[in-house]
């Protein structure tokens, strides 16, 4: 890793966890009873830290490569110029992971929480809102401007690894906010399962190079968990890990499309 790219991804993390981190600050000082806020307001702040990986990775881009940069990094996240085949696992594989976890429950005779669960007359409404204030500006930002940058240094594996501590680490604040799906999840349960998700996501751009894919991916899932709240119980999120846990080995086993290379072009060019 040149000392450029280690300069960037310092700015990068800095500025991200900066942003995120100071605008819910005061929500997790309502958790400890030391602030209040109107509900209104924590909404708004709520989906104003979710920018701080786009806002981040569109400044530092513009630093570094100024507009061409940023067009690039931006026609990423809208371009579905790439072999259509990595449309199946990111639209079908969280979906899948999801039954199957409802499928095993049900052999457990497990209960399902569903008046946790999103109202299927509200997943297109919700879903948009997902999409747009939530996976959209994570995902230029983690495999839009860090990925690329970790994998100039490190195999696509040990990046994935790094990323997902780093962006598991990013949500702790969540953990403090009532309301948040991480408040209801432990904290060590949610960081095994989001480093084991960074391994798919670094798959699922590796194979396309397209930020579109990993947004994409990240929505439906994020949909997905909303439809079918198997998360709200330890044995649901045991389940679910333990299927996430093999679909990631399977992944760096058979060495799918791109985990094999040790390098990886920039969206910079």
């Amino acid at each position: 890793m040149t000392k450029s790219t280690r300069s960037q991804l310092v700015k990068y993390f800095l500025l991200t966890f900066g942003w995120s981190w100071l605008i819910n600050f005061p929500r997790v000082l309502v958790y400890f009873d030391i602030l209040s806020i109107p509900p209104v307001l924590s909404t708004i702040m709520g989906y104003l830290s979710v920018f701080g990986p786009m806002i981040a990775a569109f400044l530092l881009t513009w630093n570094h490569s100024k507009r061409e940069g940023v067009k690039l990094l931006w026609k990423s996240g809208w371009s579905t110029k790439f072999p259509k085949k990595w449309l199946i696992p990111t639209l079908l594989l969280m979906p899948l992971m999801g039954l199957l976890t409802f499928l095993i429950l049900k052999l457990l005779n497990h209960p399902i929480q569903w008046k946790n669960g999103l109202p299927p007359a509200m997943i297109v409404p919700i879903g948009l809102l997902i999409y747009l204030l939530g996976a959209l500006p994570e995902e230029y930002g983690w495999r839009g401007y860090a990925l690329p940058r970790l994998q100039t240094q490190f195999s696509p594996l040990a990046a994935s690894l790094i990323l997902g501590v780093i962006w598991a680490l990013w949500h702790l604040p969540l953990h403090f906010i009532e309301g948040t799906t991480q408040f209801n999840i432990p904290i060590l349960e949610y960081f095994a399962q989001t480093v084991l998700l960074s391994v798919i996501y670094t798959w699922l751009f590796n194979g396309t190079r397209r930020v579109f894919v990993p947004i994409l991916f990240h929505a439906i899932g994020n949909i997905t968990a909303a439809a079918f709240p198997y998360w709200v119980t330890t044995t649901g999120r045991w389940v679910s890990f333990i299927i996430l846990l093999i679909a990631a080995i399977l992944i760096v086993v058979v060495k799918s499309t791109n985990f094999h290379k040790n390098r990886v072009t920039r969206l910079e060019g």
